[in-house]
Order: structure tokens, then C-alpha cells, then sequence
């Protein structure tokens, strides 16, 4: 255990100008004569209230409190994101702004990281317990239908109280409505992962506005391509775009090919067979094909020179001893 190990905790926030301040609180007293040293980043996501001014206050009159305004509200991935690039802790810790999940479960998820899981999920079991509603029907459904794309099995992606290393963080990237799913992404880099019951509560002031009509449709748009990104994000050079595109257009082709061979023979065997549809289709179905097997070499060429141009590794190191 490093004695100067330090943790970031980053909470987003969009409109929360009368929780921010009992949250910040709340922190500093846990924080407080504790064995790591702790930074706080809180990113305003285009508040149109004046939580930007109680954060501001705080980072003025706090050394520990460090605060990110965005220009508009960008939505709650990109403002995980903008915790995450600025974040300088050996562990990162994201938690809700509304106080809907006890900060003392902060100790629990750096005792286990410190035990060597990489990222650490937290389920507000209560908030599900009775399972009743329609709210609580959509998401257990959602998760069975995520776990079974994923393959990784937690109960609630939605809490805002995860913690994770270092390592995890500076290679997670974030975009739409991604941050439901970032046990999943988490995944791809084959971390140890757990996940442990919390207690919850509502809110006791205003109302989540990263809460809307829209946001089922967003994820549901998200689920969609969830499997495709998964799948070549966790083998980039295994699962490349010409083994994908070339089989399936392979096989195209190979169709075509021996409808074009049948016709072959009822033509040397003195049948017309100028006015066969099979004819067209044979033609169309090699055509198709050789277009596939040309569509996954481009983007075999695109996907590596990606890799080559923004320097990132096809693989992550756990640790390295010399």
C-alpha cells in the first residue's frame, strides 16, 4: 500500500445548485485525515443555474477541489471524458451529485482496488428491490440484454459510484450515451472487475436532468452497436474488417460463381439460358462479392493506419518488473 497514493474523484453536474455544495461537503469530511491524498474535479456540464458559481467558490477556498466548465451541455459522457483527460490519480472515482448513494462507500472501492481489481461497480440494490415498476422492468432488461451482448454480468450499469486504476481511465473513451455501458467497455481491456450493494436514496433536492424521455431511445441506438464495437475493440488485429468482409464476400462470390458454373454446363449441354434470372443473379451475386473483398481491404488499411498514426497499442500492460 503507497501512503502517497492519490485519488481523483470526479462528479459531473448539470443544474445542481443545491446539492453540489452538501456533496463537496460531505466529501471533505471523508477525506479528511484520510491515508491517500485526494483530488476533486467537478465538471459543470452547461448548468443554466448557478452551480458554476458554488464550484468556483469551493475551488478558490479548497486546494483539493478542481473545476471544469463545459461551454454547453454536452451530455454525461463527455463530461465523465472531461474529468477523466484532467484526472491525475492513481485510482479515479466517479460519484452522483445528488448524494443518491453514501460517500462512504468510497472507502470500500478503494480497499478494493488496493486488493488489485481494476474497476469496481456499485449496485443500489434498493432502488431495484422491489421491481415493480416500469422504470426498474426496462432496466433489469436492459442489462440481461447488455450482459448477454458483453458477456459481463452486472446488475447496475446506471450508478454513478464506480471507481477505477489509472490505467483503465487514460484508455476509455467516451461518446453518446457510452457511459451506460462502461463495465463493458472496461471489459475490452480484460480488467479484474467486482461489483458490491450500496444503499440509495432520492434525491433530496430538485431532479436529475441526465434523466430524460429521450435518453431510452439514445440507448437503445447505443445497444445497437454495442456488439459490433466490442467485438473489434477487444481483438483489433484478430478480428480485422477483411477477415469479416472478405469471408462474407468470399462466400458471395463463391455463390455466384457456381450458379455461374451451373448455367455453364446447361449451356454446353445446348440449353438457353439467355433468359434465366439465374443468369442476372449469378453476375450480380460476383460483383457483390468482389465489392465486399475490396470494402474489408479498405478497412483494413484504415483501421492500421489508425493504430499507426494515433500511436495507440493493440494491447495494455498490467504491470512490468524489472
Amino acid at each position: 500500500m503507497e501512503k502517497n497514493r492519490l485519488v481523483s474523484i470526479i462528479i459531473p453536474c448539470y443544474n445542481e445548485e443545491e446539492n453540489i455544495n452538501r456533496t463537496l461537503d460531505e466529501l471533505f469530511k471523508l477525506i479528511q485525515n484520510h491515508r491517500y491524498v485526494f483530488e476533486i474535479i467537478v465538471v459543470d456540464d452547461g448548468s443554466k443555474d448557478g452551480t458554476w458559481k458554488v464550484i468556483r467558490k469551493y475551488a478558490n477556498t479548497h486546494l483539493e477541489v478542481r473545476g471544469v466548465n463545459l461551454m454547453t451541455n454536452f451530455g454525461q459522457s463527455c463530461a465523465y471524458a472531461a474529468g477523466f483527460d484532467i484526472a491525475a490519480g492513481d485510482y479515479v472515482i466517479t460519484v452522483s451529485a445528488d448524494l443518491e448513494t453514501p460517500l462512504e462507500n468510497i472507502n470500500k472501492i478503494i480497499d478494493l482496488l488496493d486488493e488489485g481489481y481494476d474497476f469496481v461497480n456499485t449496485n443500489r440494490a434498493q432502488r431495484w428491490s422491489a421491481g415493480k415498476s416500469g422504470r426498474a422492468k426496462q432496466s433489469g432488461l436492459a442489462n440481461f440484454i447488455i450482459g448477454k451482448i458483453s458477456g459481463v454480468h452486472m446488475k447496475d450499469r446506471g450508478s454513478g459510484m464506480k471507481g477505477f486504476r489509472r490505467e483503465i481511465v487514460k484508455n476509455l473513451r467516451l461518446y453518446g450515451e457510452m457511459h451506460r455501458f462502461i463495465p463493458d467497455y472496461v471489459s475490452v481491456f480484460g480488467a479484474k472487475m467486482t461489483e458490491f450493494d450500496v444503499d440509495f436514496k432520492d434525491r433530496d433536492f430538485g431532479v436529475s436532468y441526465y434523466k430524460d424521455h429521450k435518453r431510452t431511445f439514445k440507448v437503445m441506438l447505443d445497444i445497437m452497436t454495442l456488439f459490433f464495437l466490442l467485438y473489434y475493440a477487444r481483438k483489433p488485429f484478430k478480428a480485422m474488417p477483411g477477415r469479416l468482409f472478405g469471408f462474407t464476400g468470399a462466400m458471395i462470390s463463391g455463390v455466384g460463381g457456381l450458379a455461374g458454373i451451373y448455367l455453364l454446363v446447361l449451356k454446353l449441354l445446348g440449353h438457353s439460358i439467355g433468359n434465366r434470372p439465374l443468369l442476372t443473379l449469378s453476375v450480380l451475386l460476383i460483383i457483390v462479392g468482389v465489392q465486399s473483398m475490396m470494402l474489408g481491404m479498405l478497412g483494413e488499411l484504415m483501421i492500421r493506419t489508425y493504430f499507426e498514426s494515433s500511436g495507440r497499442k493493440t494491447y495494455m500492460v498490467r504491470e512490468v518488473i524489472e
